[in-house]
């Protein structure tokens, strides 16, 4: 589908993001809009393996995805879970143009809008606002990153879950529990006994 026949509803959810973070005239927006490639991809289908080049950022409009790596014993580690509003890629792989080390897994079919490197670079060098843009969306991805990090280490198990519910329902209610534990660094098992505690403390 063409990205100029999206409906504004669909579109609004980028314009919505991006002006949490800079100003965006009406011009500008359009002018971006028509440098992105509307995709959708069904549920379990990848947006991009481990090995491959990451050639797009990826804006999901709808749907969940999840990154993660996969150790020598085909264990899988999420290092993201996206949901509608965010931007999901293999960055390191996006920028350099070297083999990702992450899989990008659709958990539920997606509706995404598509930034190649190319334009990228064209969006950045013609409409000012958009380097702004992406350089803090950057830094706000290594400051959660971080924050992640620093949070299993600091924080009880049962801690994070509350914090991720607590932030992010959505995610707690539409991610699988083995992606969710992954991703809150602990067992599967683990979550279940979480919940059933926390579920016993409700009553």
């Amino acid at each position: 589908m063409c990205v100029s026949l999206l409906s504004m509803e669909k579109l609004d959810v980028l314009r919505k993001h991006i002006a949490l973070k800079v100003d965006i005239s009406p011009s500008d927006f359009d002018k971006y809009v028509e440098l992105t490639t509307y995709k959708e991809i069904k549920k379990g289908e990848f947006f991009l393996r481990e090995g491959q080049v990451a050639k797009y950022q990826a804006f999901l409009m709808r749907g969940v995805m999840a990154s993660y790596s996969i150790d020598n014993k085909g264990e899988k580690h999420v290092v993201q879970i996206a949901i509608e509003g965010h931007w999901i890629s293999d960055l390191y792989s996006f920028l350099s143009g070297d083999p990702a080390v992450f899989t990008i897994e659709a958990l539920e079919k997606c509706e995404l809008l598509l930034m190649s490197q190319e334009n990228h670079e064209k969006a950045c060098n013609e409409i000012p606002v958009f380097e702004r843009y992406f350089r803090l969306l950057t830094q706000n991805a290594l400051i959660h990153h971080q924050r992640r990090i620093l949070n299993i280490y600091s924080e009880s198990a049962e801690e994070r879950y509350l914090k991720l519910i607590r932030e992010h329902p959505e995610i707690a209610q539409s991610v699988p529990q083995h992606y969710l534990a992954s991703f809150l660094g602990i067992k599967p098992q683990s979550l279940s006994r979480i919940r059933k505690q926390i579920a016993k403390n409700m009553k």
